[in-house]
């Protein structure tokens, strides 16, 4: 499992991006970062938050099962992982 992009740029945001890779306390660690930048390009630290992979996933899990996440974006989940799983056929 691992992306050919690592990079997603919000098309809405042109400083908002996802970035999945190793992260910043551990080389050897995977991660994904919330990233923002200001206007002069710099990164954002306050606006911006990286998260061990591990946990993200758990973080979703544990928000679907509190009901964090409406029935349309569940439904929203379920079409991107039944696409996902059909193009990897």
């Amino acid at each position: 499992m691992k992306p050919e992009e690592n990079k997603y740029n919000n098309p809405k945001n042109p400083l908002h991006s996802i970035e999945w890779g190793k992260s910043t306390w551990d080389n050897k660690s995977f991660s994904i970062r919330n990233r923002y930048n200001l206007e002069n390009g710099k990164f954002n630290k306050a606006g911006s938050g990286e998260i061990p992979w591990e946990d993200f996933k758990k973080m979703i899990v544990e928000s679907i099962k509190r009901d964090y996440f409406s029935s349309k974006e569940i439904g929203l989940l379920l079409k991107t992982i039944s696409e996902k799983l059909l193009s990897d056929e």
